[in-house]
């Protein structure tokens, strides 16, 4: 490890609070998505509409990610600068794309959103599914909230992943492998403003044309993790 980087480690996790827990930040986190999801999904009732407006909530909050982490996490601007320097400035020194891994469930607080962005998503996503039940109903509604939920859940499984010390078993299971090269990719400091901003399976990426690979759609999705 580069000293440089080594240093920033040592400093940020000096000034975590002592009473932080990684383990009880992940499962605060899974327990309030999967719990609002569930929620949602029972009043849904489970039709037609609901499904549809879930995949679409998952496809929208997805090129939504891609936006936001293009657009918002690596230019800084006004109203967002917070998030712009937690990601750009913290995140992006804590992690080089030659030392990728945390080593300790404290160092969770460097990968997950805070404890209170899961709150935060959920009202908007809300919105966004009061929104969208006003010409498709409640029940779609419904299952827009419970696709953007879901959404999120995935986004912090698949960072969480992409983190993870590199364990041959990883490599092995399909999109994960896939994230985690992609991510890897993106934590090059001459590549972090301009290419691989999906953490989820860079299908936006692909579309949009920022994959730092240029493949088709399969290869870019399932081409693993080959080094």
């Amino acid at each position: 490890m580069e000293a440089a980087t080594a240093a920033f480690r040592a400093e940020y996790r000096a000034g975590i609070g002592r009473g932080y827990n990684g383990w009880l930040h992940g499962l605060w986190i899974l327990a309030l998505g999967l719990g609002l999801g569930a929620w949602a999904l029972s009043r849904g009732g489970g039709g037609l509409a609901v499904w549809l407006s879930l995949w679409t909530a998952l496809l929208v909050s997805h090129f939504g990610e891609w936006w936001l982490h293009k657009n918002a996490l690596h230019r800084r601007r006004a109203g967002l600068a917070m998030l712009w320097h937690r990601h750009t400035v913290q995140h992006h020194h804590y992690f080089t794309a030659a030392e990728m891994p945390i080593y300790a469930h404290r160092e969770c607080r460097i990968v997950l959103f805070p404890p209170y962005a899961v709150l935060l998503l959920a009202l908007i996503h809300a919105a966004c599914a009061a929104l969208w039940a006003l010409p498709f109903g409640a029940a779609a509604g419904y299952g827009y909230f419970a696709g953007g939920l879901l959404h999120y859940l995935a986004y912090e499984l698949f960072h969480f992943a992409a983190h993870l010390p590199d364990w041959p078993w990883l490599r092995r299971v399909p999109l994960i492998n896939t994230v985690r090269r992609h991510h890897r990719e993106h934590h090059r400091q001459e590549a972090m403003a301009h290419c691989n901003f999906n953490l989820t399976p860079p299908f936006a990426d692909w579309c949009l044309g920022s994959c730092d690979r240029k493949q088709g759609l399969l290869a870019t999705l399932f081409g693993g993790d080959p080094r």
